[in-house]
Formats: C-alpha cells, structure tokens, sequence
C-alpha cells in the first residue's frame, strides 16, 4: 500500500491506499487523491451525478431533488451538500470532479461558475486569474 498524502491549505491528511501510480511530489496544493477509502465513501454520489446522463434522471432530480437523492441512497452529509451546492465540499468526501460538473451544470452554475466556487472566488477574480489569450 501507498501512502498518499492529501494537501490542502498547508493542511496534511495521511490515508493508505493500494496505488503506485501517484507522484506525491508532483501534487499541487489543493489537490484531493480521490481513491480508496474516499473513493468508495462516494460511490452512491458519483452514481448519482454519472446516471444523469439519462434525461428521465435530469428531470426527475428538477422535479423533486429528495426524492431523487434518496433513490441513490445518498448519506445526509451528501445531500446537504448538495442542497448547498457545495462543490468543493463533495470533492473533499470523494467525487468526482467530472461527474460532478453535471450536477452543478444541472443546477444552473457552468464550468466557470463552478471552478470559481470551488476556489473561492467571486466569478471576475476567478476570471482574472486565467491565462488565456484571445483566440485560445
């Protein structure tokens, strides 16, 4: 087993998991190595957001989001999450960043929107701090 080490805000979480692909020196601050004991804490979550990849599923979490988060079975902690829409909150407890772009695509936030939440920052700061040239 590896042992990875989580980094965020110059705070350090130790959690072993079986991969030897993960170069801790290389991670940035800020990232979350969403894998062993996280990654199955999540697994009803990252089902949840993958299968709205199904209209009738889009429609019904608009339609009654309760109604649609217990059918998977989500854990309380999960759902308020969700009910604040509290995207780095649901990284932090395993999901995946990709599948989760869904929901908050679905609650009305586009990627930027939600990059910038995840961060911190107002939309224009996030904006900012883009290093994009015109016509990239």
């Amino acid at each position: 087993m590896a042992d990875i080490t989580v980094l965020y805000q110059g705070v350090v979480g130790r959690e072993y998991v079986m991969n030897r692909q993960i170069d801790l020196e290389a991670m940035p601050m800020g990232t979350y190595a969403n894998c062993g004991r996280r990654a199955q804490q999540a697994l009803r979550f990252n089902r949840f957001c993958y299968d709205f990849r199904f209209p009738e599923n889009r429609e019904a979490f608009k339609t009654d989001p309760e109604a649609a988060m217990a059918r998977y079975e989500l854990d309380e902690t999960d759902r308020e999450l969700v009910r604040q829409r509290d995207w780095l909150g649901l990284v932090r407890r395993g999901g995946n960043v990709f599948v989760l772009l869904r929901l908050s695509q679905l609650c009305g936030q586009n990627l930027t929107e939600t990059g910038a939440q995840m961060r911190g920052e107002t939309l224009e700061q996030y904006l900012a701090s883009r290093q994009v040239t015109k016509g990239t």
